[in-house]
Order: C-alpha cells, then structure tokens, then sequence
C-alpha cells in the first residue's frame, strides 16, 4: 500500500473545506482496500458529520478489513451515530493512519487508546506538519484559549498606513486587494473599532468582480457605542454574526440589538476595554480565528498584549513621509519578533506573511 500517497490525497480532501468548517478543523478521510480508494470526505462545512463518519457511510460494508487514512486522531466524544472512534470500531475497519494527535482534550489520545485495545492496528505522525499547517487556527486557539489573529495590512515603503489626512483609500493594488479577499473567506471573523468603521464604512464581505460571495462574522470594540446605526456592516444581518463590545447599555444597545446585534457589555480600566478579556469571551462563543482590520493604534494593542499570530502585509513602492499614518503607532516593525512565512509578488506589490514569535 502506498500510505504516503493516501495520506497525501487525505490532505487534499481537507483543504476542500478550509475555512468552512469553524470552529471545527477540517479533516480529510479516505478509506482503502487492496491499494484501491472506496470512499472518502471531507467534515462537512457545517462542521458535522465528520470526515470519518461520511466516510464509513459511503464505503458500507466495503469498510469491513479496510485502511483508513485521516488526517486528524477520529473524535472521542459522542456525535448522533456515536464518537467516530466508536464508529470506526464498529464498521470493520483492521488499520488507522492518523496524520496528527487531536489537541481536543475530549479526544487527545483517547481514540488512539481505544482503537488500540480493540486490535486496530493505529501508526501516527505520517505528514503531522501538513495537518498542523491546515488547521493552525484549531491548534492555537486551543492551546492559548484565544481565537487564532492575523493582522492585514497594506503599507508604503515608508511603513505608513495612511496620509495625514487620511485621504487615502487604496495603497495596494488591485491584485493584492483580491488576496485580501482570499484571506477574508478563509477567515471565521472580522475583528474591528468603531473608529474604523466610522472613518471607512467597511463592508466586510468576501467579493469577487464585485459579486458578494459570503458575508463575515464582524467583531466590534466600540467603547462609548459610536457605531452609526446606518453603517453597511448592519446590512445582511441575518446571514452572519455581529457582536459589539462596548461599555455602554442605552437607548442605542437595544437599538442595535433589536437589528440583530450581538451587545457585550465590558467594564472600563485605564479607559479602554481588557482586551485579553475580549478574546476570552470570543473563544467561549466559539469564534476561533479572527481576522483584524483596523488601525495602527489598535495594532500596537494587540501586539503589546501579545494578541497577534500572524502578520499579513501589503507593501506599495510608495513613500508617504513623516506625516503619515504609522504601521504601528508608537513601534516599529523592526521591534517585532517574527519568523517570515511567505515572501510573494503581486505586480508592484510586495506580500509579506510573518509569524509572530
């Protein structure tokens, strides 16, 4: 059996789905007898059934004597038909290449341990790195407790995000812009200030030529609730979440909330709202990968309160001068300890993707 090329092509199966499936990984199954594929899934972009269980469903009592391939350990814990391990056990299945450990304290090592005692022949770690790449997200939201953030944004040569006046509205080009979109639809959320909103009136949506093709989950730190009830992130309310955390509770919160606004109200320290409590409460509502656009001020927040995985920057053959916008105000790149991912060119455009250490 060629287990290489099988795990391989389990990947590929998981990459179908990437960024449909939060807060869920997304995992890829095939099941194989004598060197043939019978079936295999990806989990389903809802999140549920997983990959295993759609899976063994297609193969039927082809599964009995077979190989499995799946790039995550099966879960532990208990779905409609059972726990995936309990399914797997029951459908014949004689071996199990897992890619990778579950980091799911429901789930870490225990379907290992029990497809184990019931004389599955189970061999881990085949392409572990592939799938901890697939699902970074997953992997370090639950081992911090805090959604996975990557920061976007487009600079001049010069490390400014805007003039003076702010007058600016595109420093990248066109190309760079629809790998923003790209990145956008892989994303589960949208993390913004109400400043943002008010200075740009975003409308957060994943496009191509124009054509809306998924609206995004918006995310707002508005202290004082400064959102104007008119702003475009309100329009298509109902396909997608807007959550507001704000200090204040008045005739404007129910207003917002009356339009389908998710309203958490947070106490004020050193006039500003805890940030690190932001990302806890975000993680207990199941939103484990977030998307930040906004400002240099915001920026530096996050960064010095160690909020920040990744770095995504648009960089323009431009020089905007002392008066513009800082990246980071009050830092400087330089500062930041990071480990660079990626390295592309779009036309003009530099693209550089960093890893924050």
């Amino acid at each position: 059996m060629n287990h290489l090329k099988f795990i391989n092509q389990a990947h590929d199966m998981a990459l179908k789905n990437l960024g449909k499936t939060f807060p869920n990984p997304t995992v890829g199954c095939i099941v194989c007898k004598n060197n043939k594929i019978i079936s295999k899934a990806v989990t389903s972009s809802t999140g549920r059934p997983h990959a295993e269980e759609i899976a063994l469903k297609k193969a039927g009592k082809k599964a009995n004597k077979a190989t499995m391939y799946v790039t995550l350990e099966p879960c532990f814990h208990s779905s409609r038909n059972g726990s995936c391990t309990d399914q797997i056990l029951r459908s014949g299945i004689k071996e199990i290449f897992i890619s990778c450990v579950d980091q799911d304290p429901r789930t870490k090592n225990k379907s290992i341990n029990k497809l184990k005692r019931n004389k599955i022949k189970v061999i881990t770690g085949i392409k572990k790195d592939q799938t901890l790449n697939i699902n970074k997200f997953f992997f370090k939201s639950i081992k911090k407790k805090k959604p996975f953030t990557k920061v976007k944004m487009a600079i001049s040569n010069d490390e400014k995000i805007a003039w003076g006046n702010y007058k600016s509205k595109w420093i990248s080009n066109s190309k760079s812009r629809q790998h923003v979109h790209n990145l956008r639809n892989l994303s589960q959320a949208i993390l913004t200030t109400s400043k943002t909103i008010i200075k740009d009136n975003p409308r957060f949506t994943v496009r191509k030529k124009n054509k809306i093709l998924k609206n995004l989950n918006v995310i707002v730190v508005d202290k004082d609730l400064k959102i104007p009830l008119n702003s475009r992130i309100l329009n298509n309310i109902h396909d997608k979440r807007v959550i507001i955390f704000t200090s204040m509770n008045n005739s404007k919160s129910l207003k917002l909330k009356q339009l389908g606004c998710e309203i958490i109200k947070m106490k004020i320290k050193n006039n500003e709202i805890n940030l690190n409590k932001v990302f806890s409460i975000l993680y207990k509502l199941k939103i484990s990968d977030l998307m930040v656009e906004a400002g240099g001020i915001f920026f530096a927040n996050l960064i010095k309160k160690k909020l920040v995985d990744e770095i995504h920057l648009y960089k323009a053959p431009i020089i905007i001068g002392e008066k513009g916008i800082p990246l980071i105000k009050g830092n400087q790149l330089n500062n930041i300890k990071k480990k660079l991912l990626e390295k592309n060119e779009f036309n003009d455009n530099l693209y550089l993707r960093y890893e924050i250490r």
